[in-house]
């Protein structure tokens, strides 16, 4: 009926979505230079990490109640636009804490403005039988787009000065306003949202089911970001401490794995949890995170190798809840709410990775800052607690 072709239109977004978070691991893979270059606290490199959230929360409920009513095309087109200047903005301007936070910010606006809105462009562009097929390859492709942004950081980071990573990344984001806008055909929103205003949220929170999964969501963001904001700093700690000879490059190189196993690790998490009873596969998971995770800190020192890989291990684990709690909000969504639901689905898992890196960053301060054993140990405790 709507005469699109699904697969062309799926891959254009999935490409979409890698290109437009190019900018998304630049600061987490450079932390180090930026601890030093800047004089920043592990607090403070911590609210710059948290603070690309709070920009995706504080736009997120505007944006995506908006594809409701307006075509999702051309919020995307918006919200990458925002992309670039948050990527040439930092390139050109940053030079210490606070105009870091101001160009992060906008790049946390730009995800809100691509991510949950490319979804929609899907949802109104396919029939019912190709939506649900779609959904996990889109959203799985986050780890795509992270593990690309972390990976060609860490090359870049070898051999050429920061501003030119950020530049890059901008570059990208040219190029996804160029795809979105030669690869999506224009179509407005046909979905009536009824009585209820488009941004009017309060239904949800009554919904408690639905509540349960994106309270679950808020851990599990938690500790992923937290995770995907520490890990580069963390294994160049453990690096030093096993006096191992790896690259900045080598560690970045591990960092993507970790995002690629991620994406089949999501998939295959969502298919147990739906073929099982959910709550039970879910609260399996999560121990276990916590358990990895309490350990983890603490593995500084040992052979290098073996941090990689239960770092590895950890990364499958928190990433295997992942679609699962996100496929139980969407089912526990009454009808004619599910935009809705998502928008706090959304809000309130990305307020969860907002406070995992600034918390994990507060107690490496507290506990003897980045040079520390017991601080490092202390950190991952404090990041498994997301899964508990």
């Amino acid at each position: 009926a709507m005469n699109v072709r699904p697969i062309p239109l799926l891959i254009a977004l999935c490409g979409a979505l890698t290109l437009s978070m190019a900018g998304f691991a630049n600061f987490a893979v450079l932390l180090p230079e930026f601890s030093q270059l800047w004089s920043l606290s592990s607090t403070q490199a911590g609210w710059i990490s948290g603070i690309y959230f709070v920009g995706y929360v504080a736009a997120v409920p505007l944006l995506v109640g908006l594809t409701d009513t307006v075509d999702a095309k051309k919020i995307y087109l918006w919200g990458t636009l925002v992309g670039v200047i948050g990527s040439f903005g930092f390139a050109l301007f940053a030079d210490g804490f606070w105009s870091a936070m101001l160009f992060r910010f906008l790049a946390g606006v730009s995800l809100a403005g691509t991510y949950m809105p490319g979804l929609q462009i899907l949802s109104n562009r396919l029939d019912p039988s190709w939506r649900q097929r779609a959904v996990p390859w889109y959203t799985s492709s986050f780890g795509i787009g992270s593990g690309f942004s972390y990976y060609y950081s860490g090359q870049m980071a070898e051999h050429m000065e920061w501003p030119l990573i950020f530049q890059f990344a901008g570059l990208m984001q040219v190029l996804c306003v160029v795809l979105i806008l030669i690869a999506v055909v224009p179509r407005q929103p046909s979905g009536t949202v009824g009585e209820r205003h488009p941004l009017d949220f309060r239904p949800v929170f009554s919904n408690r089911s639905a509540m349960a999964y994106i309270l679950g969501y808020v851990g599990h963001s938690y500790e992923l970001f937290a995770f995907r904001a520490w890990i580069v700093a963390f294994l160049v700690f453990a690096a030093l401490a096993a006096n191992a000879d790896v690259s900045r490059a080598d560690i970045a190189l591990y960092v993507t794995i970790y995002s690629l196993i991620g994406m089949p690790a999501s998939i295959i998490g969502a298919y147990l949890a739906e073929s099982r009873d959910r709550s039970r596969v879910l609260s399996v998971i999560t121990a276990t995170s916590f358990v990895v995770g309490a350990v983890y800190g603490f593995l500084a020192g040992q052979p290098l190798v073996w941090v990689v890989v239960i770092g590895g291990l950890y990364s499958v684990i928190i990433m295997s809840d992942s679609a699962a709690f996100t496929a139980g909000t969407v089912k526990m969504a009454r009808p004619g709410e599910r935009g809705a639901t998502l928008a706090v689905h959304s809000v309130c898992g990305f307020s969860g990775g907002f406070l995992g890196p600034l918390l994990v960053g507060t107690v490496l301060d507290v506990a003897g800052g980045q040079g520390s054993y017991m601080a490092w140990g202390l950190a991952g405790l404090t990041m498994g607690a997301g899964s508990l």
